[in-house]
């Protein structure tokens, strides 16, 4: 591999420094895998390498049936670099051996720039990101292009109900869990009910995962990565990613307070972004604590499960605040393990 990527850099990318040594870093829940090249000028690219087969364009389901002429990380970049957003520069990609080399931007990561900081930076820090995404919806809003493949599909309620069910699979069913033909009946009604509501959302650009460990500041600046997913979905949604994040928890004070944030910069009523906030809670982390079980099952990787409890505690969270489910909370407590755990405790 060494050698490889050495011939990249040097005959295809024509830089004068040498690949002195490769650094696998630590990936997310991807099937991508992700290395520093260090070079012997002392400066470094980051290599993405994706599998071969069906996994290497999105690692989320979608409903796209277009058949693109190249990666969704590629098309994405383009257009979010097009209408003026920070992401990453596309040094290379080669279809044949699956190998792109990027800019490297560092790894100052929004997780792990807040660590030690205080209620005033944090609210700082979160209220950037808030801005951020309130710009890229405005951005996208004003540029339509049909060009971008975020615009030719979307969180339809196919695809809504699939990540619920989803949950259902992994979240219960793969560890041993069986409902009742009564509750699992109900199940699937309050979560179509909720579906339909989130259809009837106002929908714009949707990064999918627009959270702490996806932007990346260098120098005072926030870099977007990890776009590749994008769709068009319910405006709220990239809010719900960044302030429901499974890797942080923020307490209801600062919450609210950027929620009102949003509110104001996107000039909507603060409770119906409150209301539908709550609704898109409850099925993205549904989505989440199922994926987290998946990503153990399928993929051997064991490291998401301690996540599930706090994603797991948003959905309460939500479905108390919000009327009409209230049959989908007592059905979560009833059969999930952690919250069946939880309650024990009380």
């Amino acid at each position: 591999m060494n050698e490889l990527v050495d011939k990249i850099i040097t005959d295809e990318l024509n830089f004068a420094s040498k690949v002195i040594k490769i650094d696998k870093l630590h990936g997310d829940a991807s099937y991508r895998t992700y290395s520093r090249i260090h070079l012997s000028d002392g400066s470094s690219l980051i290599m993405m390498q994706m599998p071969k087969g069906k996994s290497s364009p999105s690692e989320e389901i979608t409903n796209c049936t277009e058949v693109l002429n190249e990666l969704p990380f590629i098309n994405m970049d383009r257009y979010l670099k097009k209408i003026g957003l920070n992401v990453p520069e596309i040094l290379r990609y080669n279809d044949n051996d699956k190998i792109m080399v990027l800019e490297d931007l560092g790894d100052k990561l929004l997780s792990t720039c807040i660590e030690g900081l205080d209620s005033e930076a944090l609210n700082e820090s979160y209220k950037n990101a808030v801005d951020l995404l309130i710009e890229i919806q405005k951005q996208s809003d004003d540029n339509i292009s049909a060009n971008c493949i975020a615009f030719k599909r979307s969180f339809d309620a196919k695809l809504l109900n699939w990540e619920f069910d989803h949950f259902l699979e992994y979240g219960l069913e793969a560890r041993g869990v069986e409902l009742s033909r009564t509750d699992l009946d109900e199940f699937k009604r309050q979560t179509r009910s909720i579906t339909e509501k989130i259809e009837g959302m106002k929908y714009g650009l949707t990064l999918r995962d627009y959270q702490s460990r996806n932007i990346i500041i260098k120098n005072g600046t926030f870099f977007i990565i990890d776009f590749q997913d994008a769709l068009m979905g319910p405006k709220l949604y990239d809010l719900v990613s960044l302030l429901r994040d499974s890797y942080i928890e923020l307490d209801n004070d600062l919450l609210f307070h950027l929620i009102g944030n949003y509110a104001k910069g996107s000039g909507r009523s603060e409770d119906q972004v409150r209301e539908e906030f709550d609704l898109i809670t409850i099925q993205r982390k549904l989505k989440d604590s199922g994926r987290f079980v998946y990503i153990d099952r399928v993929k051997g990787n064991p490291n998401y499960l301690e996540f599930i409890p706090t994603s797991l505690e948003y959905v309460v969270q939500a479905l108390t605040r919000t009327s009409g489910h209230e049959t989908l909370l007592t059905i979560l407590k009833k059969y999930t393990p952690e919250l069946k755990r939880s309650i024990k405790l009380k």
